[in-house]
């Protein structure tokens, strides 16, 4: 088990290769032009991706100094909360036309990447 300390440390270790993935995929994106609902779309879409994270990491925290019942209850409201904010996010992004919902839907699997590349890359301690 992670203890506080170590879970926002992981947290903490994402936002520099989440930003990179970010920038560069934004990159791409410029290849049909510049557009600034793209960028916005990227920006927000990154900034709510860490802040789901740090608020996970907060909830995990939470749930394991609680009894099983009330742990379950924490992190189901984090996943409605998280998917509900997402929800919304893309929701208000379509209506508006404002911020691309591309740009707010690819950051959400950054994390992923980030923590499988760095399970393949990160040598383990104790291993040769």
């Amino acid at each position: 088990m992670k203890s506080k300390s170590q879970l926002r440390e992981l947290v903490c270790s994402m936002l520099v290769p989440m930003a990179v993935m970010t920038l560069v995929c934004y990159g791409v994106t410029l290849i049909w032009g510049f557009d600034v609902p793209t960028l916005i779309g990227f920006a927000v879409g990154y900034g709510y991706v860490v802040a789901c994270y740090f608020y996970l990491a907060s909830s995990c925290e939470k749930a394991v100094e609680l009894d099983v019942k009330k742990g379950k209850r924490v992190m189901l409201t984090c996943f409605f909360v998280r998917f509900a904010g997402l929800f919304a996010l893309c929701a208000g992004s379509m209506l508006t036309g404002y911020v691309n919902v591309i740009g707010v839907l690819v950051p959400q699997f950054y994390p992923r990447i980030v923590l499988t590349a760095k399970e393949f890359f990160i040598k383990k301690k104790g291993s040769d």
